[in-house]
């Protein structure tokens, strides 16, 4: 049993080695946490990956991170992504462009300057540049966000089930405004992106077609080497924050839906390929979650770190909210998703061990 077990695994790999062959695809933003597992689906097929950063000292970090695919792996320096032909020398022969690089941050100073236009000008920056320089590229995939999907304004909505037919209702004023929070015009920015993405297609009727991928909050341990415990990537932090003592109690769940990281990288390489997900959205997500959930997690399956978590209401599940449907993903993408034990479980580990290599622990 275990031998056909392991040469079907075999099968797969070769298989997945073997789909990306002989083809060039563009990653931008190729530093980040989300990007570094785009990248290893990617180039675990065997494509060859181009990934832009915004210096030379980034693109070393991404080639420590990549290390057994450097004859795979190459660069090309944007600065600038949402700048006017930022993207025209990067998107020259390949094959299909992946766009992760968008900021997500929420403490900002001026909404526009740091939300609304990166987002916006760096998504549409990317698509004239491909209808421009690369007429040869069919598919364009673009990672969204479910803050593209969620209405903040009817808070957890009890019973009701987010699909991809849910757009984020807030308009481009309200998100302008200086008085704005800035969750609100960060989940605006995501929505005002995709939906350039899909008017772009509409109006120019280039000669690719574009899928969107829209997951919630991402977990998962970190591809990239962790070299400073307080300079963590948003996700990173905020479950990093539940077992090193800085939280003492457990904090009210914003978002109640996660995706693992890795599955998410998975659904990049699976949207570019399908055919049939051309011009379509996705929710990519595992399922509902809490920071309770999390919590009651860290301190059963980790007892040394027991000390640290907040306690709260071990085995409280609530308060009653929305699910996000992965139904269209699972159907059209084939995706499987791990469960949310497994994703904080390899977190965590991944977290105490960078904390003994760090000399934190």
């Amino acid at each position: 049993m275990q031998a056909i077990k392991q040469k079907m695994q075999n099968v797969l790999g070769h298989h997945e080695k073997e789909s990306g062959k002989g083809k060039t695809v563009l990653v931008t933003g190729g530093s980040g946490y989300v990007a570094a597992e785009v990248l290893r689906a990617f180039l675990a097929r065997g494509y060859h990956v181009r990934t832009t950063v915004r210096s030379d000292e980034t693109a070393e970090k991404v080639k420590k991170t990549h290390e057994k695919y450097l004859d795979q792996l190459s660069f090309a320096i944007v600065k600038d992504i949402a700048a006017p032909g930022a993207h025209d020398e990067a998107v020259k022969g390949v094959d299909g462009v992946i766009h992760t690089a968008s900021p997500f941050q929420l403490n900002v100073e001026d909404n526009v300057r740091d939300l609304l236009d990166p987002a916006i000008k760096g998504t549409t920056s990317v698509l004239t540049s491909v209808q421009k320089c690369n007429p040869s590229v069919q598919r364009v995939v673009i990672t969204g966000s479910f803050a593209c999907m969620v209405d903040l304004s009817k808070g957890t909505r009890p019973g009701y089930v987010y699909t991809e037919k849910d757009w984020n209702p807030v308009t481009y004023e309200t998100a302008s405004k200086k008085e704005t929070d800035g969750e609100t015009a960060y989940c605006a920015s995501k929505a005002f992106a995709e939906r350039a993405a899909y008017d772009f297609v509409e109006e120019n009727k280039p000669n690719f077609t574009i899928a969107t991928l829209d997951p919630p909050m991402v977990y998962g341990p970190s591809l990239n080497a962790i070299s400073d415990l307080s300079k963590l990537n948003t996700s990173s932090a905020d479950i990093y924050r539940l077992m090193n003592g800085s939280e003492k109690t457990v904090p009210n769940t914003a978002f109640y839906a996660f995706v693992d990281v890795r599955d998410l990288g998975e659904a990049h390489v699976r949207a570019y390929e399908s055919p049939a997900a051309a011009n379509e959205r996705f929710a990519i997500t595992g399922s509902r979650y809490t920071y309770q959930q999390i919590c009651d997690i860290i301190r059963r399956e980790f007892p040394e770190k027991k000390h640290l978590v907040p306690e709260g209401m071990p085995g409280y599940d609530g308060p009653e909210s929305y699910a996000l449907s992965n139904e269209k993903a699972r159907r059209v993408l084939e995706m499987e998703f791990r469960d949310l034990e497994t994703t904080i479980k390899d977190m965590v580990t991944d977290f105490i061990a960078t904390e003994k290599r760090l000399g934190k622990a």
